[in-house]
């Protein structure tokens, strides 16, 4: 007979290293966070394989072991800071340290045993960066121009220097976009497949795909709650609370808002669907909120069906059904 050992790692990601400790035995080991690092880690584990591994997201410093445990088929669980620290804060504990922090996480793997997420491919990761860094130069372009409608004489030049070098690197990421999407033809097809819907442009369908892989492959709830833009429960004894929304993805909430602005606007089906909305009484919000997850959902049935909109029920004219 075979013995099989249960074994939950923790793993404290900084810069310059990782901190590991093992439960049930509470080990403790460290190697460097490089290449002979994981490399040294992924031969120990090839070997005695753990039953899951649990870190934190650390500003990318985890990447590159993460990426390495999931190419021999050890995918760890990279888990929200938030939650680990309210986990921490449940078993009353507020010293910290690498090793305690390790020890927290392999605390975690072994009592809430999350499942481990798929690692986006190489292009996938590509997208995502790029469109992390329009993100910033977006932002760094409204601020100089509110900066410029009060800068003085003396100043505005210099702003207006810096706004068209922002400008030029912004549409060269739009260019790199597209040439990175154009270079995998099933990242093309999605993203000509999600264009084909009213009020998506070219880069929403992009964000859409990006950071919504899980579309086509979840339930509508499901998808909504990844989102964002699921109502949750606010009830105490008699008190019934207003429902409301939160959490999720939030590049994928703002997507699907700046697309719903469009679409309610010149698409006749949504904007019907809107304004029955607003005749039964629910606010502008609310009301633009729950055409988002209709959206969602007609997305998520188009990618799992292989549709386009013109292919739908709802690209032919059938309007839709009333939600609240």
């Amino acid at each position: 007979m075979t013995t099989v050992t249960v074994r939950w790692i923790g793993m404290d990601v900084s810069k310059e290293r990782l901190d590991l400790v093992s439960l049930p035995d509470r080990t403790h080991w460290q190697v460097p966070n490089d290449a002979a690092g994981w490399e040294q880690l992924c031969t120990e584990f090839a070997t005695s394989p753990p039953s899951l591994i649990v870190l934190e997201a650390s500003g990318r410093y985890e990447l590159g072991i993460v990426v390495a445990l999931d190419a021999m088929g050890l995918t760890p669980v990279v888990m929200n800071p938030l939650a680990i620290r309210r986990f921490a804060q449940s078993l009353g504990r507020r010293a910290k340290n690498d090793r305690l922090d390790a020890e927290l996480l392999a605390r975690y793997a072994e009592q809430v045993r999350p499942v481990p997420r798929p690692i986006p491919a190489e292009t996938a990761r590509d997208l995502r960066d790029l469109l992390a860094r329009r993100q910033q130069l977006t932002e760094q372009l409204v601020m100089e121009k509110n900066r410029l409608h009060q800068a003085t004489a003396l100043v505005r030049p210099s702003i207006a220097r810096l706004l068209a070098v922002l400008a030029e690197e912004l549409a060269g990421i739009d260019k790199l976009l597209a040439a990175v999407v154009a270079s995998d033809p099933g990242w093309q097809a999605r993203v000509d497949q999600l264009d084909t819907v009213p009020g998506i442009a070219p880069l929403s369908a992009t964000r859409l795909a990006v950071w919504l892989p899980e579309l086509g492959q979840l339930s509508g709830r499901q998808l909504a709650a990844l989102a964002g833009v699921a109502p949750y429960d606010h009830d105490s004894g008699r008190v019934r609370g207003l429902r409301q929304i939160g959490a999720g993805r939030a590049p994928v909430r703002l997507t699907l808002y700046q697309v719903l602005l469009t679409t309610i606007r010149w698409d006749p089906t949504f904007q019907a669907h809107y304004a029955q909305l607003r005749a039964r009484g629910k606010p502008p919000k609310v009301a633009l909120v729950a055409c988002m997850r209709r959206l969602l959902g007609i997305l998520n049935a188009m990618v799992r069906d292989g549709l386009t909109w013109t292919q739908t029920r709802v690209g032919q004219g059938h309007f839709l059904p009333s939600a609240a």
